[in-house]
C-alpha cells in the first residue's frame, strides 16, 4: 500500500514539474520568437463625450461611403455613436444607439454588409445585433444563448466572415450566422477590446497593459505596450476600411498633403518604420478619456 502511495505521489510531482517546465518553455519561446513592438502615436482625440468608465467601443467603418472612426462610450444615460475623422480630431456626426440597445460593449464593422455589429453586457448579453451606420437603425440580430458561456461579453470584432467576442481572458470565434467554431483562453489577460486586423485579430489587455496581435488560430504573434495610463485601455480599432498605404504618417487634414520630405507627405517614409507595412490603429483609454491613434513599429 505504501509503495502504491509513493508511486502516486511521485507521479503527481512529476506531472507538476512537467507542467512548470512546459510553461517556462512557452514563456521562453514567446520572449525569443514573438516580437515586442512599440506603439508610435501619430495623433489623438479627446473623448467626444464624458465616459462613466464602464466601457467603450471603437470600430472603423464606412458612413455613407466615407471612412470614419465610430466611437461609443457608456455615459450613465442614453448613449450616442459618434463618427470621427480617421486622421485628426474632428467630429462629422452622431446618432443615438438603436432603440432598446442601451449598453453596447463592443462594435465591429462588417465590410460585406456595411453594418456595424455589436455586443452588449446587459440582460441581452446573449445577443449580438447590427445597425446601419448611416440611419442608426437596427437591421438584424442573433441569439447566442444556447451555446455560450459568456454572461457579460466585453469586446466584439468582425471581419465580415467571422466574428469574435471577448470575456475576461477568453475569446470565442463564430461564423456570421452565429455558429460557434472555437473558444480560447489567454490566462492572465483581461481582454477589454478586440478588432479585426489583416489575417489576424488584435486586442487590448488591461491587465498587462498590452496590445496583442493573434493569428487566425489564436496564437500570439506580437505585443506592444498600450498608450496612456495603465489599466485604462478599453477598446481598440484597426483601420480596415481605408488604404493606409497611401497615407502620410501624420495628416494635416484629409485630402490636404504637406510639403515633400515632411511627415505630412505620403511619399515620405514613416519613421520609425511600421511593422508589416503601413497601418493605423486606435486605442481608447477610459482613464485618460483619450483615443490614441498610431501604428506598431519594431
Amino acid at each position: 500500500m505504501l509503495h502504491i502511495l509513493k508511486q502516486v505521489w511521485f507521479s503527481r510531482i512529476a506531472r507538476i514539474l512537467s507542467n512548470c517546465i512546459l510553461l517556462t518553455l512557452i514563456k521562453f519561446l514567446r520572449e525569443v520568437f514573438m516580437p515586442v513592438l512599440n506603439f508610435i502615436e501619430t495623433h489623438r482625440y479627446a473623448y467626444p463625450v464624458t465616459t462613466d468608465g464602464t466601457g467603450t467601443a471603437l470600430t472603423t467603418c464606412l458612413y455613407s461611403g466615407d471612412p470614419m472612426l465610430a466611437f461609443l462610450t457608456q455615459t450613465g444615460y442614453e448613449d450616442e455613436v459618434v463618427y470621427l475623422a480617421l486622421g485628426f480630431d474632428y467630429e462629422y456626426t452622431r446618432h443615438d444607439t438603436p432603440p432598446g440597445r442601451d449598453i453596447i460593449s463592443g462594435m465591429g464593422y462588417n465590410p460585406n454588409s456595411r453594418e456595424i455589429w455589436c455586443g452588449s453586457t446587459t440582460s441581452d448579453s446573449g445577443l449580438v445585433f447590427a445597425f446601419d451606420p448611416t440611419t442608426g437603425l437596427e437591421t438584424q440580430s442573433l441569439d447566442l444563448t444556447a451555446d455560450t458561456s459568456f454572461s457579460s461579453p466585453q469586446g466584439f470584432a468582425t471581419n465580415g466572415l467571422l466574428f469574435t467576442r471577448s470575456k475576461g481572458a477568453n475569446i470565442e470565434l463564430r461564423l456570421m450566422n452565429g455558429t460557434k467554431l472555437a473558444e480560447r483562453s489567454f490566462p492572465g489577460r483581461i481582454i477589454n477590446g478586440i478588432s479585426a486586423s489583416p489575417f489576424s485579430w488584435t486586442f487590448v489587455d488591461s491587465s498587462t497593459n498590452e496590445i496583442v496581435v493573434i493569428g487566425p488560430f489564436g496564437n500570439e504573434i506580437a505585443t506592444a505596450a498600450t498608450p496612456g495610463t495603465n489599466g485604462g485601455s478599453s477598446a481598440i480599432a484597426f483601420n480596415t476600411v481605408a488604404n493606409v498605404a497611401n497615407d502620410p504618417q501624420v495628416w494635416l487634414e484629409p485630402g490636404i498633403i504637406g510639403d515633400p520630405g515632411t511627415i505630412h507627405h505620403p511619399d515620405t517614409p514613416w519613421s520609425p518604420s511600421p511593422w508589416m507595412g503601413r497601418h493605423r490603429l486606435y486605442v481608447a483609454n477610459d482613464t485618460d478619456q483619450i483615443i490614441y491613434a498610431g501604428y506598431l513599429s519594431p
